[in-house]
C-alpha cells in the first residue's frame, strides 16, 4: 500500500463543496501527495527497508564520527611509527675553525637509531591511543544506529502526515456541510444569527487544522529528503511497510534487558575503552621520570678528517636518566589521575542512564498493548457506528453519517501510530542492548 493523496468521501457527498476538497489518504498508490519537486535517485514509491537501507555516509553524524575514529587512529600509527627504527641519511657542508686556521667540516653518513626500554612508557602510550581508537569505532557503529532510528521516525512520520491530513479533510468537509446547510435555514429565519456566526466559526477552526495537516504532509517530506541528503527530492509515494511480524515478538524480563544493555551498548563500551585509555596514559605517565635506553649507529664521512679524528663510523648506546623538573612530573601524574576519575565517573552515569532508559522503552512497550486493545474497541465502534449512521441515511432519517466516517478515519489512525510507537520502541530497545536495526524482525 502507497501513501498519497485522494478525494475526501465526505467531500463528494457535500451539496455545495467546500474550498480546496482534495485529502490526504494513505490506501491509494496513485494519488499525487502535495506538490514536492522530482526526485532522481531515492526509489519510488519509497518503502522502509529502502530507506534504512541508504548509505550511512549521507548522515553528517556517521561522517563526523568516522573522521574521528581515523584520526584516532592515525595517531596511534604515528606513535607506532615514532617507535620504529628510525633510518637517516645526514649530510652537511661545513666549516670550522680548527688551531687558529679554518677548515672543512663536511658530513655525509648513513643513521641508524632506535629506542631501546623506556619502562614501558611508550608501549602504554600507544595501548592508550589504540583504546582511543577502538572507543571511537564503538561511536561510530552508534551513530550509524542512531541513524538508522531517525530514518524510521522520518519514514514514519510522513504516512502519520498524510493519514493526519484525511481526517482532518473528513472533520472540515462535515463541518462545512453543516454550515452550508445552515445558511439556507439562517436566511429563511429558522436559526439565529448567533447560531450561525458559532458554526461560521467552527468551519473556520477546522479549515485551518486542515490547513496545518497539509503544511505537515511538507514538512515531514521535506525533513525526510534533508536528512537522508537530497533536498531537493521530495518522496512522493510512500509503501506502507510490513510490521506484522512485531506482534510475534515478546517481552523477557526488565532485568535481562537491563544486562544486556550493560555488556552491549555500544555508548558504554566506548566509555568503557576510554577509561582503559586513561589508566594506559596514567600507566605512560608514571614511566616518564624513569630512565630510557637507546641506541644509535652512523656510517659514512663523518667528516673532512675521519681517518684522522672521528672515523667511518660511529656506535652509541646513550641513557637520558630525567633528574630534576620542578615538579612538573607531578603535575602530569595528578592530571592524569584526573582523567581516569572523570572517566570512572562518566561510564558509572551512563550505566545508570542506560538501566533508566531501557527501563523506559520496555514499560512503553507494555503500555503499547493496552494501548492496541483500546484502539481495537475504539474501531470496533467506529465500525458499527458507521453502520448505524449509513442506515439512517438509507432510510432518510436524521443521521450524522459525516462524524461516523471521521471517527472511523481518527481509529485508522490511531492504530497506525500505535503500530509505528510500538516499531520504534522494539528499535530502540534493540539500540540500546547492542543491536542494529533488523528489519527481518518486523515482517
Amino acid at each position: 500500500m502507497s501513501v498519497g493523496m485522494t478525494t475526501s468521501v465526505m467531500a463528494a457527498e457535500a451539496t455545495t463543496p467546500p474550498p480546496q476538497a482534495p485529502a490526504a489518504s494513505s490506501q491509494q498508490a496513485d494519488a499525487k501527495p502535495v506538490s514536492v519537486q522530482s526526485q532522481t535517485t531515492l526509489p519510488e514509491p519509497l518503502t522502509l527497508e529502502s530507506v534504512v537501507e541508504l548509505p550511512h555516509s549521507v548522515s553528517p553524524q556517521v561522517l563526523l564520527s568516522k573522521a574521528k575514529q581515523q584520526e584516532a587512529f592515525a595517531k596511534y600509527q604515528q606513535q607506532k611509527a615514532d617507535d620504529g627504527v628510525e633510518l637517516d641519511l645526514m649530510g652537511r657542508l661545513g666549516w670550522r675553525e680548527y688551531a687558529d686556521h679554518t677548515e672543512d667540516n663536511h658530513l655525509l653518513a648513513l643513521h641508524v637509531g632506535k629506542q631501546l626500554y623506556d619502562f614501558g612508557k611508550t608501549e602504554a602510550a600507544q595501548a592508550s591511543q589504540l583504546n582511543l581508537s577502538d572507543a571511537e569505532s564503538e561511536l561510530l557503529q552508534d551513530q550509524s544506529i542512531q541513524f538508522q532510528l531517525r530514518l524510521m521516525q522520518s519514514f514514519f512520520n510522513v504516512i502519520l502526515a498524510d493519514y493526519q491530513y484525511r481526517v482532518d479533510n473528513e472533520d472540515m468537509a462535515t463541518v462545512y456541510v453543516t454550515m452550508d446547510k445552515a445558511r439556507d435555514r439562517h436566511e429563511l429565519g429558522q436559526i439565529s444569527d448567533v447560531e450561525f456566526s458559532r458554526l461560521e466559526a467552527n468551519y473556520e477552526k477546522s479549515y485551518v487544522k486542515r490547513m496545518k495537516a497539509e503544511f505537515d504532509q511538507r514538512q515531514t517530506r521535506t525533513s525526510l529528503a534533508n536528512l537522508v541528503g537530497q533536498p531537493q527530492n521530495l518522496p512522493d509515494k510512500l509503501t506502507f511497510p510490513d510490521l506484522k511480524g512485531l506482534l510475534k515478538r515478546s517481552l523477557k524480563p526488565l532485568e535481562e534487558y537491563q544486562k544486556e544493555a550493560l555488556e552491549n551498548n555500544l555508548q558504554l563500551k566506548s566509555m568503557q575503552l576510554k577509561l582503559k585509555a586513561a589508566n594506559y596514559q596514567l600507566e605512560s605517565q608514571d614511566a616518564d621520570d624513569k630512565p630510557s635506553f637507546r641506541v644509535d649507529a652512523w656510517g659514512g664521512k663523518l667528516s673532512t678528517y675521519e681517518y684522522k679524528r672521528e672515523g667511518r663510523w660511529r656506535f652509541d648506546l646513550s641513557m637520558d636518566y630525567p633528574l630534576y623538573d620542578s615538579g612538573s612530573q607531578s603535575a602530569k601524574m595528578s592530571e592524569a589521575r584526573a582523567k581516569v576519575q572523570q572517566a570512572q565517573a562518566e561510564l558509572k552515569a551512563m550505566e545508570q542512564s542506560l538501566r533508566d532508559q531501557v527501563a523506559e522503552v520496555y514499560f512503553k512497550l507494555q503500555l503499547n498493548k493496552a494501548q492496541r486493545k483500546q484502539n481495537a474497541a475504539f474501531s470496533n465502534y467506529a465500525d458499527l457506528y458507521l453502520d448505524y449512521s449509513r442506515g439512517l441515511y438509507e432510510n432518510e432519517a436524521k443521521t450524522d453519517l459525516g462524524d461516523s466516517m471521521v471517527r472511523l478515519s481518527e481509529a485508522s489512525y490511531q492504530n497506525i501510530m500505535t503500530t509505528f510507537q510500538y516499531t520504534l520502541d522494539w528499535a530502540k530497545l534493540d539500540y540500546l542492548t547492542g543491536k542494529p536495526v533488523d528489519l527481518d524482525k518486523y515482517r
